[in-house]
Parts: C-alpha cells; structure tokens; sequence
C-alpha cells in the first residue's frame, strides 16, 4: 500500500469539488457518497494500471488530500499520481479574485468561499474533450451509457479485475478499426468524431497542449476548439471551463429552462438577455452561473 498527501494553501473543500460536476459519475471514476471516498482507475505514462483510492477532510481551511494505492510505487509513479489528482481536483487552482466577488455579492453566495468554486476534471483533455463530445444532443443516460462503453472495450484492466479499468488512450482508440468501434461504443455520429481526434492527436495534426498555453486569449482557444470536429459553442464553452477559462456559458436546454424558472417568470427572453443575467462576474461568468443553478435545484452545496 502506498499512500500520498497533498496538501493546499488554498481553501479547497473535497466533497463539493467531486461532487459538483457531473464527471465524478462518469466512467472510469466511481464516488462511494457514505465513505466520501473518489475511485479512479489510471494508467500511468509506464502503461501501469492502478486504483486511485481519493479521500479529503473536512477542513476547508489548510485542508489535505489523501490518496491510497494498493501498490508499492517508484518515485516517479508517485509524483505522476499526485500531478494527476491535482489537475482532477485542481487543487492548485486560485480563486481568490472569485472568492471577493462571492463575498461582495453576499447571501448565498458567501457560502462559495469555503474552499467551492471547483469543478471536477480529467486528468488528460484528451479524456476531457471525449467526455464533452459524449454529452451533445443526448441525455445524462445516454451520455453515461457511451463512455460506459466506451472504457469497458478499450480501456486498460486492472490488474486483478478485468472488470475496471482505466480510460483508453487516443493510441488504443487511433489503432482501432473504426468499423468495430462504432458497433461497440454504439455512440452514433460521435463515434467518428472521436476515432478522428484520436488519429489527429497520434498523428501530431492536434496537438492539445497548446489549448493549455495561458498566453493565449480565451477567444484564440475556443477558436482552436472550434476546429475539432465534433466541437460547437456549447462543447467549447465547456471545455472553456475545463482549462480554467470561465469567460463564457454553455447554452444549452438547461440553461434556457434554468433561466426561465428563475429569472424570466417562465418565460424564456432568448439569450442574450439570459446571458446579461451574469455580465457582473465578468470572467467567472461560468462558475457563477453554475453553482446559481446548483443553488436554485438544491443540489448538495
């Protein structure tokens, strides 16, 4: 067994940041809500397959993240793991600037800054953007049901139980006849969008580091977004967020009908003026936006 701390400087709070976006139920991850224990399969650069066993406290003030492998692991395998699960739990992520406007605006709103404002994100884009891809024009089942599939056949057992197993690499994908993928993923359109991402990524035609470099605006990211097939507004405003960006809003079916009920007596304005409902947050449009709607269908905050 091997077990690995990180600690943050930040406030963090573990249980909203697992379960405040809708990853945490989405293969290869798993949440036991009574343990408050996140389980994740991972495989490692090496091709090592292991069990991430994610645990925090419930300090959000100089609060720590446990971490149990049931594995004896070499020292570069441990400080891979640990770069992993601060990138999922973005643990180093600040939200200071956000946190000010939390308490300016005041109320409920207050409640954000014990150590909330994180979403829950993979620990590759790779996985991120499939993910995305995975929730356009369906519903959660649907979506759910995909990278299901999509994990069972192509991802990496552990060792041990064949029956978990990690998220598959664009390699496994990229090699894979497309005509056997699309009839076990049984993604529909989405099959080819992302059997071509993967071949892209293999083949250096995308390379999704450079969505990370923070020297670039927000509109030249989501440009770039935009040129990967199977990515429109809505999945790139997503994945926005997903690289720290929270510049923009999804628009989708919930947003409309969230708008509606809240703000607009049942009666949607369109867009724009939706939209102008979240103009003060300037660029933590996203993470205001979010947790309004956490806020307002009591989810667990």
């Amino acid at each position: 067994m091997s077990k690995l701390i990180i600690k943050s400087e930040q406030p963090f709070s573990f249980k909203h940041t697992v379960y405040s976006h809708g990853w945490v139920a989405l293969d290869p991850n798993k949440y036991d809500k009574e343990s408050r224990i996140l389980k994740r399969v991972e495989q490692l650069s090496s091709g090592k397959v292991i069990m991430l066993n994610i645990s925090g406290d419930n300090n959000y003030i100089n609060p720590k993240v446990t971490i149990n492998i049931e594995d004896e692991l070499a020292t570069p395998e441990k400080k891979e793991i640990k770069k992993h699960v601060q990138h999922i739990l973005r643990i180093d992520e600040d939200f200071t600037d956000f946190y000010k406007m939390c308490r300016k605006k005041g109320g409920e709103w207050k409640t954000l800054t014990k150590g909330m404002g994180r979403l829950m994100r993979s620990s590759t884009l790779w996985e991120d953007i499939v993910k995305t891809i995975c929730t356009t024009n369906v519903q959660w089942g649907g979506t759910k049901g995909m990278v299901k599939r999509l994990v069972q056949f192509y991802g990496e057992p552990l060792p041990g139980n064949k029956e978990l197993r990690s998220f598959p690499t664009p390699q496994k994908i990229a090699k894979t006849n497309f005509k056997k993928f699309d009839e076990k993923v049984r993604m529909g359109y989405r099959s080819e969008y992302v059997h071509l991402l993967a071949k892209q990524i293999v083949k250096g035609e995308i390379i999704l580091e450079e969505l990370t470099d923070k020297k670039l605006s927000t509109e030249d990211v989501k440009k770039k977004l935009l040129k990967i097939k199977g990515i429109g507004n809505y999945a790139a405003a997503t994945l926005l967020m997903i690289l720290e960006r929270y510049d923009e809003i999804p628009v989708d079916t919930v947003f409309r009908d969230f708008m509606k009920n809240k703000y607009f007596d049942g009666t949607y304005p369109g867009d724009k003026k939706a939209l102008s409902i979240y103009d003060e947050w300037n660029e933590k449009k996203f993470l205001a936006y979010w947790f309004d709607l956490w806020q307002f269908y009591h989810e667990d905050l």
